[in-house]
């Protein structure tokens, strides 16, 4: 619609009017008054008034319809003009919208292929956020055994610290009673106390290195469990590594296609005008030549009924010839069997 607002007319009163204000203007100035038109058919009608304006200076009386006449085939010139551009804006709209087309397939199997990967990478993701609860979890239980074992210890420290307050207390005892015994008693009371400090060294010496075990398996344990984990959040970092690389290759990939893709239409398309052009000649040259062999056939049919016509006649005469040789023969037989009865012998 804004095309058809442009023409020869509605510009050429536009550039009137904006010269009668007697300011600079240019051809923005005639799209507002003329309410629209394309810039491509604006443009060619103001340089087309200007070079006018110096005819009306010299020849100010140049008959109207003259200049209707000009204006008529100037709109008629641009008339064309629209007409092949809408015919161009019409075509790249198609070849456009075939790109587009092709380009959304190529987007949407794209987006399908990157759906995939990512719900992929969510997947390994959550698998991963599982090994790393499941670790806390190991290294929750292996903290409350090491507290535990903590709390033994110190229960067997204060067990051992109240045995031993308890020992020495018997030990007064037995100190004040060993002054009333034997010396055997008192021999025997001492390898007693003796033993009994030895298991008492030997429970807290079992006690002490059952710990150190236990701490010792913690600190491994946490240590593997730690290990683990890195190792599964470097496999993580790697994988969505690759995950994005791939994905930037993809695009590449998919960039270089869309590209060759528009190289093959062009070329399909020149192969096809091509094609095209081959075919009509083909088809011309077809015509040509079943034209000449309708004509040759319709000849050969003439012919074959003349040689039938004339092979029919041979034949009439031939069976006019045999019926006449046939006639002469009995002919000749009736004279010979004349001469032979007159007695008269044949020549």
């Amino acid at each position: 619609m804004s095309l058809k607002k442009a023409t020869p007319k509605a510009v050429f009163e536009a550039c009137e009017q904006l010269e009668l204000q007697d300011r600079a203007w240019n051809r923005d100035d005639v799209r507002l008054i003329i309410g629209g038109g394309s810039f491509s058919v604006i443009d060619p009608l103001i340089q087309a008034w200007r070079k006018l304006q110096p005819v009306r200076e010299v020849a100010p009386s140049v008959p109207t319809d003259l200049l209707i006449q000009v204006a008529t085939m100037l709109e008629q010139q641009v008339s064309d003009y629209i007409g092949e551009i809408e015919l161009r804006d019409q075509e790249r709209e198609v070849t456009l919208l075939a790109l587009n087309e092709a380009v959304a397939e190529n987007l949407q199997r794209l987006e399908f292929e990157l759906t995939e990967q990512l719900a992929l990478s969510q997947q390994a993701n959550h698998d991963l956020e599982a090994e790393c609860s499941r670790v806390e979890h190991e290294l929750r239980e292996k903290t409350q055994s090491f507290l535990a074992a903590e709390v033994k210890l110190q229960v067997s420290e204060e067990a051992s610290a109240s045995l031993n307050e308890r020992l020495k207390e018997q030990q007064a005892i037995y100190e004040s009673s060993l002054q009333q015994q034997k010396q055997s008693q008192l021999d025997e009371i001492a390898r007693s106390l003796e033993l009994h400090q030895q298991q008492v060294n030997q429970l807290k010496m079992e006690s002490q290195q059952q710990l150190a075990q236990q701490k010792v398996e913690l600190v491994d344990a946490a240590q593997l469990s730690e290990d683990r984990l890195m190792r599964l959040l470097d496999q993580g970092r790697i994988e969505l590594k690759e995950l994005q690389r791939s994905s930037t290759e993809k695009l590449e990939v998919l960039s270089r296609e869309q590209q060759t893709d528009k190289q093959r239409v062009n070329k399909q398309s020149h192969e096809i005008k091509s094609l095209e052009a081959a075919l009509q000649q083909s088809q011309l040259d077809a015509t040509q030549l079943t034209t000449r062999h309708e004509t040759q056939l319709v000849l050969l049919n003439t012919d074959k009924l003349i040689m039938q016509q004339q092979l029919t006649e041979q034949a009439a005469e031939k069976g006019g010839l045999e019926s006449l040789a046939s006639s002469i023969k009995q002919i000749q037989d009736q004279m010979a069997k004349d001469q032979a009865a007159k007695g008269v012998a044949p020549k």
